[in-house]
C-alpha cells in the first residue's frame, strides 16, 4: 500500500485523471488490500476491535472520497481513516505473538 501512495503522482499523470479519479483509485486498492488482511488476521486471531477499527477507517476514507460531508473534511476524514486502517494493520501483525517470552 505505501508504494501505491508513492506510485500516485506518477500513475495520476500518465493516467490523466484528476485528483478525485486518484483517490478512487487508491481508494479501489484500499479496500480489497484491507479486505483480505483484515480477513487473515480476523481468521488467526479473531478480534471484532481490529475489524472494526478497519472498517470505520474505510467507511471514513468512503465518505471523504465521495465528498458527502464536503470537500472541506476529505483530508481530515481521509487522514483519520488511513490512520486506523494502520491501526487494524498493527493490531493484525501483533494478533497471536507471543510477546510474553520477549526480552527487553
Amino acid at each position: 500500500m505505501p508504494l501505491a501512495f508513492l506510485l500516485a503522482p506518477s500513475v495520476s499523470g500518465w493516467l490523466d485523471a484528476t485528483e478525485t479519479q486518484t483517490h478512487w483509485l487508491l481508494f479501489g486498492l484500499a479496500v480489497p488490500i484491507s479486505g483480505v488482511a483484515l480477513y487473515r488476521g480476523y481468521r488467526r486471531e479473531p478480534n471484532t476491535l481490529t475489524v472494526s477499527t478497519g472498517v470505520v477507517g474505510l467507511t471514513l476514507m468512503l465518505l471523504a472520497v465521495l465528498h458527502l460531508l464536503g470537500e472541506e473534511f476529505e483530508i481530515a476524514l481521509t487522514t483519520l481513516g488511513v490512520v486506523l486502517v494502520m491501526v487494524a494493520h498493527i493490531r493484525n501483525l501483533h494478533a497471536g505473538h507471543d510477546h510474553a517470552n520477549e526480552t527487553v
